[in-house]
């Protein structure tokens, strides 16, 4: 390849060395330079050669640019193939310029470029790596640097480190001096995150006992303990990599790098635990935690004591008066509970990591602690006048997560709990419940409280223990049961016990639940049950007689006490939990036993077999369904319920439906309900139910989601039965349909009610086939769907949108030329529909033979008619748009036609006015127009999404977007009347705000006055509030977008006008508290610029202080506290 002359590529390298040029052109001429290199026009060593002067010159400046320079290229040529002598050479240079400290950051930036290098295209040797980190170490003072040149420092160390350990490994004392040297009273947030990285790899590279690693433990450990606990002190509007989390994690391996930092690690950690600061507790229970991970059971044994007290002093002391907190209440106790959260998972890290010699030591400490003691004992003495374990429900709730943890730890550990407290927990339990059935046959009600709580609570912590323990336990089980002392023969003694306790809170009379507290009673009695009921199989403790009759007392809350709706569903969520443990464990047994609750269950659905009203039992039988695919199947074979037939199907539509998409593998589910659906159509169609708005709907949304849940076969099974039903049902002419396209002229036939709601099922059906389904007769349903578009039946207009949008597979139609000229028909027919003219001639044509009264008809058309016919064309381009098809620019210039109507207002003649033609008629087409481009831009639910198969091509509303802009913004600018201008921005205000956000801004000095122009204008009307608020949103978009933003400053003042106004907006909060948000982040602006406008930011934001909405009054304070603190 030619190489490029020397005049061409030194003025680049005068001027990177010229230190007065910009820094952009600096950046270019090392862009330019590399290319040539790397294109092979300039070869290293030529340039190498020709800079010699810049790189050995005694003007350091000169010099430090000439070696900038160099490294520069050689990092933007790191793919490049250097041979060996290359690389050795550029080694020797960089690494002697090392100790050259007025050019040191290009060295930094040569050596750091090489140690990136891949071995593939030429990389440094061993021998270099080793001889760059000695000179390193010997010459470059890291502390004296700039943050910057520091942290290329750390870059390479652990560059090093990572990928060349061997380089480092025979090195002695002199590798951690320097390091310490290099991290001590480090600051900056970035290289401090990479000092910690450097411990960390360098701790880890010397795990000997006589290794550096333990020799310098001490003094590595003090340099790092004075950044812990990490306090960041940097705003969040700082152009930094590194954030408090990064250092705290960064700092917290580093703690764990090596287990010699135990004797100094540990007893800083337990001390911080006793800081008030929540920040410092978190990040201490945090460090303990991976620290009793990584040190290991022998070095940690020493410090269980002191680690237990500490942490239970945490876990039983912890109050939110203890935890200081600028925010407000939430905060603190959100901050509370990430504490207790975190103490109890150390807790468990200790307990589990301690090894077989400490085990006895660790559980004795915690059973036989006296707070621990003295707490259990008390609950269980309780005498039981009202919820006294109540009164202090988080001290209960800690004491039974530490005794859980303890006890699920392992089958010892369960046991040794079970031993010391179950027995007398639910002897506590039977007193307490004889006491409270004593009082029932006394009284003949329930009293206020008698059943201990405290040991309910308790003894079910205990009992899910014994559960985690059965789960986890790999090896043969029989000895467990078999054995003299164990958790089983413990359970199984008090079992029965136990499990009539819980059935009784359950089963007493339903007025007895009602209170918050005994709330409390049911969760707990319902959770008992449950675990209960999910040991694995052959580690049920339960028989299978009492396996059933838990299920049974379950069912028995589900068939007779909803009136309590939180016994209820508890009830009901039990008996799911349940039957999907036996899916989860494959448990046969149990599935015999389930399948008659899932059968009783199903009975709910007839209503002479009982009085749980019919929303409750749809409820019940979706939730036991979702069990498994089997009792989903097993519950919709029972459901018959026709009777009830629009809340059936908003069950299916709202629960199973979704299920069944989640779940998968239930297609036969899907095609056998779409079936039998079409097998009831006929009798549907010949009811009087069919003029139901409700019933209609709810069966044409649960047809779509049948269908698309199906496979293309079962599709095509469900299609061919519609359009069997259909054909034989419709009393429009079918067989003319099937023969050719209507044309453009042919009159449209009239039809019925039922044929309406047949041409509904039927659209369904078609929105939700796969694109390659086959379909029959797509001549007679594209005629059809084409009939009741023209009449303003928007299912109609989703059938023909899916059919053009996915192309649906058909013989008819094999040719796209064919299905071309199929759309252009239809959009002509539905032009010259909706066209004045097209109406004007018709009128003409029937003058003869109709009277005044059909003539203005004809004219004019309906206006509902026209608009819905609007809104189905605007379906029909969302369909063509959607795949990319050009058939949209047809669509949308019709669509600004009629947003233009109103300019011709001037011209209707006498004879229109005769008929009543009103300006009202032009508005409101040109209205519906404008809402046109809100269909065609937004995601809809109902058609053409992902869910029903639509072709959607990538960037689809970016390019129609781009396309549009610059109609909208000529014509807008050329509008001379209002009403007219209005619906232009109506139109705007829906496609920007449709449109993805940054093609939006993309285009922000084109169109940003015309959106506030926009939002002023249209927030005078009531209807507009919803478009307004999107809108607004898109503006709050720009302003936290850099290029936005420049934009907006550019019309600050209008901005802040609009927006002020909005602070008042009468219509809608959320549109007052955005303005305000807005005003708040354009405190971010230029100071400069903003200044001037803070007297009126600051009334409006005053003025929004007595605003009748509690979150508009907060937004307010924000913006008049960081106005006024604007300065």
């Amino acid at each position: 390849m030619a190489k490029v002359a020397v005049g061409q590529w030194v003025p680049h390298v005068e001027a990177f060395v010229d230190v007065s040029r910009p820094s952009a052109q600096h950046s270019a001429s090392v862009d330019a330079l590399s290319a040539l290199v790397n294109k092979d026009k300039l070869t290293l060593f030529d340039l190498v050669s020709k800079m010699e002067m810049y790189l050995t010159t005694t003007d350091h400046i000169v010099r430090s640019r000439g070696i900038l320079l160099l490294g520069e290229i050689l990092c933007r040529i790191s793919f490049k193939q250097l041979d060996v002598n290359a690389i050795s050479t550029l080694s020797d240079f960089f690494i002697s310029r090392l100790s050259d400290w007025q050019a040191l950051r290009g060295a930094l930036v040569g050596c750091l470029a090489l140690l990136h290098r891949k071995r593939t295209v030429g990389s440094i040797i061993i021998a270099d790596v080793k001889r760059l980190l000695e000179t390193f170490l010997q010459n470059v003072q890291v502390q004296s640097l700039a943050a910057a040149d520091r942290k290329l420092c750390f870059q390479i160390l652990n560059y090093i480190l990572d990928h060349y350990p061997e380089a480092v490994k025979t090195m002695g004392d002199e590798l951690l001096y320097g390091m310490c040297e290099a991290i001590d009273e480090e600051k900056d947030p970035e290289c401090l995150k990479l000092s910690f990285n450097l411990v960390e790899a360098v701790m880890k590279l010397f795990p000997d006992p006589s290794g550096l690693a333990a020799q310098y433990a001490s003094e590595v450990f003090e340099i790092l303990s004075k950044y812990y606990p990490i306090y960041f002190t940097h705003g969040v509007g700082d152009d930094l990599d590194a954030t408090r989390d990064d250092l705290s994690k960064a700092l917290m391996h580093a703690f764990c790098s090596t287990p010699y930092f135990e004797p100094f690690a540990i007893p800083l950690l337990l001390d911080k635990l006793s800081s008030s600061l929540p920040l410092a507790k978190l990040d201490s229970l945090k460090y303990l935690d991976n620290c009793i991970r990584c040190y290991g059971a022998d070095r940690m044994g020493r410090h269980v004591t002191t680690i237990w007290f500490k942490l239970k002093e945490v876990i039983f002391s912890l109050s939110i008066d203890q935890i200081l907190s600028t925010s407000g209440a939430k905060d603190m106790e959100k901050n509370k509970n990430e504490i207790l959260s975190e103490a109890l998972t150390c807790l468990k890290t200790a307990i589990i990591q301690m090894g077989p010699s400490d085990e006895d030591r660790l559980i004795n400490l915690i059973l036989l602690d006296e707070d621990i003691v003295s707490s259990i004992h008390s609950v269980a003495s309780e005498e039981a006048s009202g919820l006294t374990s109540l009164q202090n429900p988080s001290q209960l709730h800690a004491l039974g997560s530490v005794i859980s943890i303890l006890a699920e730890s392992s089958a010892y550990f369960c046991t040794r709990v079970l031993q010391a407290h179950f027995a007398r927990l639910v002897d506590s339990l039977e007193i307490s419940a004889g006491r409270e059935s004593q009082h029932l046959n006394n009284c003949s009600g329930p009293s206020s409280g008698a059943i201990n709580y405290g040991a309910l609570y308790l003894s079910v912590q205990m009992l899910s223990s014994c559960r985690e323990v059965a789960l986890t336990y790999k090896e043969e089980f029989s000895p467990i049961k078999s054995a003299k002392e164990s958790w089983w023969l413990i359970l199984e003694k008090k079992l029965d016990s136990l499990i009539h306790i819980l059935q009784s809170l359950l089963t007493i009379d339903s007025q007895f639940v009602q209170s918050a507290d005994r709330q409390e009673y049911v969760s707990c009695a319902v959770k008992g049950l449950i675990i209960l009921a999910t040991f694995p199989e052959p580690r049920l403790p339960l028989s299978a007689s009492a396996y059933e009759d838990v299920l049974l007392t379950l069912t028995s809350v589900i068939m007779s006490k909803y009136e309590n709706m939180h016994l209820w569903r508890l009830s009901l969520k039990a008996l799911t939990t349940i039957g999907s443990s036996i899916v989860e464990f494959h448990a046969s047994q149990k599935e015999n036993i389930y399948n008659k609750v899932v059968d009783k269950i199903s009975s709910l659905d007839e209503p002479c077999r009982t009085s749980i009203p019919l929303n409750l039992r749809l409820e019940a039988c979706f939730e036991v369904g979702t069990s498994g695919s089997n009792c989903m199947l097993r519950v919709n074979g029972r459901v018959k319920c026709s009777e009830y037939v629009v809340n059936l199907l908003e069950c299916y539509c709202g629960r199973v439906l979704p299920w069944l998409f989640n779940f998968g593998g239930v297609n036969e589910l899907a095609l056998n309900f779409a079936m039998r659906l079409w097998n009831e159509i006929r009798d549907l169609a010949t009811s009087d139910r069919i003029g139901s708005q409700d019933l209609l709907s709810s069966l044409m949304m649960g047809m779509k989601l049948v269908i698309g849940i199906c496979t293309e076969e079962q599709q095509s099974l469900i299609v061919q039965k519609a359009y069997d039903t259909i054909s034989s049902m419709l009393s429009l002419p079918v067989k003319s349909m099937t023969r050719h396209l209507m044309a453009v002229d042919e009159a449209v036939p009239l039809y019925s009610v039922r044929d309406t709601f047949l041409m509904c099922m039927l659209s369904s059906v078609i929105v939700g086939l796969r694109p390659q389904t086959p379909v029959p007769d797509m001549l007679m349903m594209i005629n059809l769907f084409t009939v009741f578009l023209l009449k303003g039946q928007i299912p109609a207009a989703h059938a023909l949108a899916s059919i053009f949008n996915k192309n649906l597979h058909n013989s008819e139609f094999s040719h796209e030329n064919k299905l071309d000229k199929v759309i252009d028909t239809i959009l002509e027919r539905c032009f010259s529909t909706i066209s004045v003219r097209s109406n004007m001639k018709t009128s003409l044509s029937c003058a003869g033979r109709s009277d005044d009264a059909n003539c203005s008809e004809i004219l004019s058309g309906s206006i509902e008619s026209k608009d819905d016919i609007i809104s189905g064309l605007a379906w029909l381009g969302k369909g063509l748009l959607m795949r990319g098809d050009e058939k949209v620019k047809d669509v949308s210039l019709f669509l600004l036609k009629c947003l233009c109507s109103d300019q011709s207002l001037a011209g209707i003649s006498s004879h229109q006015e005769e008929h009543g033609i009103s300006d009202s008629s032009y508005a409101s087409l040109a209205t519906s127009a404008a809402d046109a481009f809100h269909v065609m831009m937004s995601d809809s639910e109902v058609c053409l999404n992902k869910k029903f198969h639509a072709r959607i091509k990538p960037l689809y509303k970016q390019r129609f977007f781009s396309i549009l802009m610059p109609i909208f913004l000529s014509k807008i600018k050329e509008s001379t009347v209002m009403t007219t201008k209005l619906v232009l921005y109506r139109a705007f205000g829906h496609i920007i705000s449709n449109a993805p956000v940054p093609a939006v801004i993309t285009e922000a000095h084109r169109i940003l006055l015309v959106m506030v122009d926009s939002i002023a204008k249209l927030s005078q009307d009531v209807k507009d509030k919803d478009l307004v608020y999107s809108i607004l949103l898109v503006l709050s978009g720009m302003l936290m977008d850099e290029k936005g933003k420049e934009c907006i400053v550019e019309n600050i003042h209008i901005i802040v006008s609009v927006l002020t106004q909005l602070v008042s907006y009468p219509h809608m909060m959320v549109v007052r508290e955005t303005a305000l948000q807005c005003l708040v982040a354009m405190s971010s602006l230029p100071h400069s610029k903003i200044y001037r406008m803070r007297p009126q930011i600051l009334q409006a934001a005053i003025k929004a202080l007595d605003d009748k909405k509690r979150r508009v009054r907060q937004e307010a304070v924000r913006c008049r506290q960081t106005w006024q603190s604007f300065a």
